[in-house]
């Protein structure tokens, strides 16, 4: 897989905590507001942001196809909901998104959306 960039990601929320007077639960962020390291990847842009119709007839759109190798170890902190800032290759250009869609079963890469 060809590679143009770089990625890093905050999972999604996955410490909770339960309010003792009203017993409501609250999520965090795993505590840390810092980005987590993930690893090279090819980073596709769309202008103007791709649309797609989805199966219950909302549209959707979305700038940014990111490729990630299947051998990345927190592949599976990456659904539906997470963050993620890309890199450009050169560190010139950062972006910063939340998935919208993942798909998981090619047998070479995971592909985001987002």
């Amino acid at each position: 897989m060809k590679t143009n960039g770089a990625f890093n990601y905050k999972p999604i929320q996955e410490t909770e905590t339960k309010d003792p007077k009203t017993g409501w639960k609250t999520f965090g962020e795993n505590g840390t507001d810092e980005w987590l390291a993930g690893c090279e990847c090819q980073i596709g842009r769309s202008i103007p942001a791709k649309q797609v119709l989805g199966t219950d007839g909302q549209m959707h759109s979305y700038s940014f196809d990111v490729f990630i190798p299947k051998y990345f170890p927190g592949a599976d902190q990456l659904m539906i909901g997470a963050k993620i800032q890309v890199v450009s290759e050169d560190g010139t250009t950062t972006d910063e998104f939340t998935i919208h869609g993942v798909d998981p079963y090619n047998r070479k890469y995971v592909e985001l959306w987002g």
